[in-house]
């Protein structure tokens, strides 16, 4: 039986990016063959309203489904407000480098962190013309944070409920860019996977 992957996009605060990133890891999961599935932690969520308009290639759902889905990877997109840290060991965190936004984060940040939990960062929408927040962005870049800089693509996609991945955008401006990101931030929830894998074997090998 198939292990399906588990990752939450979790921050508390709200307007981070969280449905945005979701639903674009689940496109990129579908250009390379696997099988995503959205759990909108929020009946009224975006990513359940993005579904609801027909634009997705993938499933989006309200709760955890009660047999286990047909998935192989599931995103779980987490409601704002919510600062129960989630169950699943990868959590991916999106932000916004505005100060105050920022603060949440480090708060969230830690709460995580005390239990244990591997957490992958993603500074979204950042201005680099502002100082404060170009200095919070570099700052998380150098820790190993990924970046999506603020782009009319996502705006354009939103407007008529779809991924950066649709066909309908393959000429837009810089796509190309925001796609690879998005596809690098697949690429290292997937390693991370791969990487526990052979922890697994390593301590097998030992005991």
């Amino acid at each position: 039986m198939k292990k399906i992957k588990l990752v939450s996009i979790w921050n508390p605060k709200g307007g981070q990016g969280k449905s945005m990133i979701a639903i674009n890891l689940a496109a990129a999961a579908m250009e390379i063959g696997i099988k995503p599935m959205i759990v909108c932690q929020d009946q009224q969520g975006t990513s359940m309203l993005y579904y609801r308009q027909g634009n997705l290639n993938f499933e989006v759902v309200g709760q955890i489904p009660e047999e286990k889905p047909d998935a192989d990877i599931i995103f779980f997109d987490h409601q704002a407000s919510d600062w129960e840290v989630p169950n699943t060991n990868l959590i991916v965190m999106p932000l916004k480098p505005a100060r105050d936004q920022y603060a949440t984060y480090i708060d969230a940040f830690k709460r995580a962190s005390s239990k244990g939990k591997d957490i992958l960062t993603i500074v979204t929408d950042g201005q680099a013309h502002r100082k404060s927040e170009k200095t919070t962005t570099d700052y998380l870049e150098k820790e190993g944070a990924f970046v999506i800089p603020s782009s009319g693509v996502f705006s354009r996609a939103s407007e008529e409920y779809r991924t950066i991945f649709d066909p309908v955008l393959n000429k837009a401006y810089k796509i190309a860019e925001r796609r690879r990101e998005i596809t690098k931030i697949l690429g290292a929830i997937l390693i991370d996977q791969l990487v526990q894998k052979e922890e697994k074997k390593e301590l097998a090998h030992v005991e």
